[in-house]
């Protein structure tokens, strides 16, 4: 294992390096498909993907993606002691409060009026940041540098969510999500 200061590069088998960039580009593609379904969805007002094959796309990705995390040859110097609990809590926390907020909205998708209580009352998108935060947690229990790093990518595919959403948001509900929007967080 070749070691720099904040970096670990280990030797990884060749069938772990093609899993590796399967599962990063399993989860691409699932993003992407996402991003695509919004773009035409808020833009064009017709829904291209079943919702649930779109789910299980993404679950595909997660399961790519969390291989990746595993077996990434390039690994932050960061103790086990520190990155186990720190990653494994914003993990934990990022998937609580995607469950939580799935759990108070009664699902996903559209709703019929705008959802401002609970949890929502202080974040627009809580299952949005519940993801990022989960982003950003696993590859630190694993590591992961690239994983980790992916998160940027990741964010930034959800605040194009978040962008798409809120401007449909806008025109269903006018001046109501305006006022919602300026009291909330993300």
């Amino acid at each position: 294992m070749e070691q720099m200061s904040f970096l670990s590069v280990r030797d990884i088998s060749n069938a772990d390096l093609i899993l590796t960039i399967i599962g990063a580009g399993l989860c691409f593609v699932g993003y992407c498909l996402r991003l695509a379904a919004h773009v035409i969805l808020y833009t064009r007002g017709r829904n291209i993907f079943n919702f649930r094959a779109l789910l299980i796309v993404i679950f595909l990705g997660y399961l790519g993606w969390g291989y990746w995390c595993g077996a990434d040859p390039l690994r932050m110097n960061i103790a086990a002691r520190v990155a186990v609990p720190v990653g494994a809590a914003l993990a934990a926390i990022g998937m609580a409060l995607f469950l939580y907020s799935e759990i108070y909205k009664h699902g996903v998708g559209e709703t019929e009026a705008i959802v401002s209580s609970g949890i929502y009352a202080k974040i627009r998108h809580p299952m949005y940041f519940g993801l990022i935060l989960l982003h950003a947690g696993f590859p630190l229990i694993f590591r992961s540098f690239s994983a980790f790093v992916s998160t940027i990518l990741w964010a930034g595919f959800i605040a194009a969510w978040t962008h798409f959403e809120e401007k449909n948001l806008e025109r269903r509900f006018g001046r109501r999500y305006t006022e919602y929007k300026r009291q909330t967080w993300f």
